[in-house]
């Protein structure tokens, strides 16, 4: 009963001492900057185990604080402060953790903060697939640093219980972003033999067949700087490639077209259109 009381008394205290800091405030203000909160681990320690009223007051004033700030001055200095507050009182209280993070990002262009609270996440949590997601996402988004996004969403795709949304995610970033064919092949694969879900699995196809296409104009190209650089002149067809053995074989282009040299560089007669692709998919259904 003692440690009931105590808890009441705790949360009137933290409560009514906000209040006032925010009476000291002009009307925009009111919210209270929570900068005279102790910190996430001297409230855990008053709390005698009863966290969760605790945490759901700073919630509370965290909610407060970014919505008054963005609608007045659009600064948050005290962002990072209250997260933190917050998630080491309930270091599972992940919509803190996903909310705080964009929010620290986007409007208050601390990505740096955001980096740390999504860490301090992940070593909480560490069998949750999104907080790596979100980890990818910022970087992906916002940072515009592809390699580390991928990375983390490869992470966030291992993890138990992970849709399929991070491989898919890893998958396009090594393609279209990183121009890593070989990864990317490897990733639209994984994807495509581990969903079962059709519009996934045509999603892949596609671009498994694009992938393996510039593959093979690649390795066609390379083959034709080694025919010039043997017989000084460029192949005028690809068959002069197998003539004179440094191929085998054409490889099967994989959309059913053919390979060809224009200009001296090797094409594909295939032509695709999204637009005209996801239109049929539609029809499908």
């Amino acid at each position: 009963m003692k440690k009931i009381v105590f808890i009441i008394l705790l949360l009137f205290i933290i409560a009514n001492f906000s209040y006032r800091i925010d009476l000291k405030k002009p009307h925009y203000e009111l919210v209270g900057e929570l900068k005279y909160f102790p910190s996430g681990r001297a409230l855990k320690a008053l709390s005698m185990g009863f966290y969760a009223p605790i945490a759901d007051l700073v919630w509370l004033r965290f909610i407060q604080y970014y919505g008054l700030h963005r609608l007045t001055d659009y600064k948050f200095e005290y962002l990072y402060h209250i997260l933190d507050i917050l998630t080491t009182l309930n270091p599972q209280f992940l919509h803190a953790y996903y909310l705080g993070s964009l929010m620290l990002t986007h409007d208050a262009q601390r990505p740096d903060q955001a980096k740390m609270l999504l860490k301090k996440g992940m070593k909480a949590n560490p069998d949750k697939w999104s907080l790596p997601f979100y980890y990818g996402f910022i970087h992906f988004v916002f940072l515009k640093e592809y390699n580390i996004a991928k990375t983390y969403f490869r992470i966030s795709a291992m993890k138990p219980d992970a849709p399929i949304m991070p491989k898919r995610w890893a998958a396009f970033t090594a393609y279209k972003k990183l121009g890593d064919l070989k990864t990317a092949l490897v990733l639209w694969l994984d994807l495509y033999n581990n969903t079962e879900n059709p519009e996934e699995k045509a999603i892949a196809e596609l671009y498994i067949k694009d992938i393996k296409m510039k593959l093979d104009i690649e390795f066609l190209n390379k083959k034709i700087e080694e025919f010039t650089d043997k017989f000084g002149r460029k192949p005028d067809n690809l068959k002069e490639l197998i003539t004179h053995k440094l191929i085998s074989s054409i490889p099967d282009e994989p959309h059913g077209e053919n390979y060809y040299i224009k200009n001296e560089k090797v094409y594909s007669t295939y032509k695709h259109d999204w637009q005209i692709w996801q239109k049929s998919r539609q029809t499908k259904k």
